[in-house]
């Protein structure tokens, strides 16, 4: 709790004294907060994209200040760590100039998971590198304990975004070739909605591939069919190797290497899948085959072409991530994690029997990667920064899901706020001892629920995948005569700075026009076309005291990036959706609707 006086500065205002430890500060001048105020604002520079985080609002008069300074493409972050001052000024009118503007979002938390989840919030994924972070004056050193936690969850929300952006951005050409060769296999699936609420208070075991399965695998025995055993593509092997075939194998991941966890595999299990998987994984299944709206916009996207639901699932940026939320959907309680680790054990990445077993952490690797964290039973572990990234998304999900039981039985690893820390042995003892015939509850949703959309819907996708092949094919030349103008416009104005490019940016504009009204024809390569629109977004804006000369010739270059960039995409992706349209020609030969 903070005690807190306000007093009469020299000048008339108000000011803040805190009271702690026996000391009085300041928070604001004793003598001149407004000036005080106004001239530490004027310090805080930004562009019209920045977000301003601010550590420390008081009586908000900097912040009035700073507020007169934001354009409509700014947002304004403020972090208040004491609740009575944050409380006080706003029911007394200090924050009445600037509360109620859309881009200004407050902070006034003391839990991480809490702060985790409003930074979440409120700094767009797309935007966290143009991010300005000032603290106010003595806020550090007087709320030194919130302040340190209040950075830790900066850094570990950035990190996160960080790692999924960087994702999305490395598979996004992968991503868009593997939806469009798995359309085949929406309509040999289950919607994963059929399985909400089917398993209302049952166990469920999420098996991750950590280092410490191997302590406790073989008890998974004992958890069969008392609970609902989830594991993760990684794990597979490690299970199978022991004779346990877990009740559903969860995967996502679009690369070729995620094949490796099945190849060789014959698993009769439910396989749960996002439309990116790696295809072969699919080809090669024998088990059957469970689909939802996961990971990627293309789920949703054929949702809306043929009027189905087949349910939505939040990815998170690991497999095991998903898992948790595909066990909550499913109505499971308690939620039970083993092989999460999340963590190195004896410098060792993976479980035995993984395609991973030998992996061990790279002596050479940059030190920045790898972070000390509280263990479950070791005081600290270490992890590195992807795996704190998924143990940020656990923690914040188990905080805004708290209706359930969620139990970490690792036995070992990194610490997940939120978990009830137990052997595995135990947790089978108190949670597991009925039988719940759950293999036969599964089969049964297979016979009925099938997606199978109608035949118009068919038809008309076959259409819309016909006409975009063909409007992209206008386009992609287009974009390259774009390209070559733009090129030239550069060129010209390297030789002179005034040169005349009147006609080439007329055409320039009509091809622009083009590309406005035809939004609809990118929508199949969407993914693809996120690595252009992030190169022209990140990598061409303006200089401080940009020239003239400098300013035509980044327009020119940038105009060049976007025009090939999209003409690219486009050579990258005909092949993939003409093979989408012959997958849907031969459903449509098929009469899959009736099948």
């Amino acid at each position: 709790m903070s005690l807190f006086e306000i007093v009469k500065a020299k000048e008339g205002f108000d000011t803040l004294v805190l009271v702690a430890d026996n000391k009085r500060y300041f928070l604001h001048s004793i003598y001149y907060p407004v000036k005080e105020a106004r001239e530490w604002a004027e310090k805080i520079q930004f562009n019209d994209e920045e977000i301003i985080l601010i550590y420390g609002v008081g009586l908000g008069y900097h912040i009035n200040f700073l507020a007169e300074k934001l354009c409509v493409g700014n947002r304004l972050i403020l972090v208040e760590p004491s609740k009575e001052i944050f409380e006080y000024a706003l029911n007394n009118g200090y924050y009445d100039e600037f509360k109620d503007k859309a881009n200004i979002f407050f902070i006034n938390e003391d839990s991480d998971e809490n702060i985790r989840n409003l930074l979440s919030r409120y700094i767009p994924w797309d935007n966290f590198e143009n991010l300005v972070y000032k603290e106010f004056k003595q806020y550090p050193t007087v709320f030194e304990d919130h302040y340190k936690m209040f950075n830790n969850c900066l850094i570990e929300t950035i990190n996160a975004m960080r790692i999924n952006r960087n994702t999305a951005l490395y598979f996004a050409s992968q991503w868009q070739s593997n939806f469009m060769e798995n359309i085949e296999f929406i309509f040999k699936s289950v919607p994963v909605k059929s399985f909400f609420n089917l398993f209302k208070d049952i166990p469920a075991v999420i098996v991750s591939a950590g280092p410490s399965l191997d302590k406790n695998i073989r008890l998974l025995k004992e958890a069969k069919d008392k609970s609902i055993i989830i594991c993760v593509g990684t794990a597979l092997k490690a299970l199978l190797r022991e004779g346990i075939e877990p009740d559903f194998v969860v995967s996502i991941d679009g690369s070729e290497k995620n094949f490796k966890h099945f190849e060789g595999c014959s698993v009769n299990s439910p396989l749960l899948y996002d439309l990116t998987v790696y295809p072969q994984i699919l080809k090669e299944y024998k088990g059957p085959l469970i689909m939802g709206r996961i990971a990627s916009d293309f789920s949703a996207l054929f949702e809306g072409k043929l009027s189905l639901e087949f349910g939505s699932l939040n990815a998170g940026p690991s497999v095991a991530n998903l898992s948790l939320d595909f066990a909550y959907k499913m109505g499971c309680n308690p939620i039970v994690f083993i092989g999460q680790d999340l963590a190195y054990l004896n410098n060792r990445t993976h479980a035995s029997g993984t395609t991973y077993e030998k992996d061990r952490i790279n002596s050479n690797s940059d030190e920045k990667e790898y972070i000390y964290v509280d263990g479950n039973h070791e005081d600290k572990v270490l992890t590195d920064r992807v795996l704190l990234s998924f143990k940020t998304w656990f923690e914040n999900y188990i905080y805004t899901h708290s209706d359930r039981i969620y139990i970490n039985a690792t036995e070992g690893g990194a610490l997940i706020k939120g978990t009830k820390i137990m052997s595995f042995k135990d947790v089978i003892e108190e949670y597991m001892n009925v039988n719940l015939n759950i293999h036969q509850r599964i089969n049964d949703l297979f016979i009925n629920e099938r997606i199978k959309p109608e035949q118009e819907k068919i038809n008309s996708l076959q259409k819309e995948f016909e006409n975009t092949i063909k409007r992209l094919r206008i386009i992609k030349w287009d974009c390259m005569r774009g390209a070559k103008l733009s090129k030239k416009m550069y060129n010209e104005y390297e030789k002179d700075i005034n040169a005349d490019v009147t006609r080439i940016l007329a055409i320039l504009d009509k091809i622009d026009a083009k590309l406005r009204n035809s939004k609809e024809s990118f929508l199949f390569i969407s993914s693809i076309l996120n690595i252009v629109t992030t190169k022209v977004l990140k990598g061409f804006k303006a200089k401080k005291n940009e020239t003239e000369r400098e300013k035509k010739l980044r327009i020119s270059m940038m105009s060049y990036t976007l025009y090939q960039g999209i003409y690219e995409a486009i050579v990258q992706s005909e092949k993939s959706l003409e093979k989408a349209l012959n997958t849907i020609k031969s459903l449509n030969s098929r009469n899959i609707t009736n099948s």
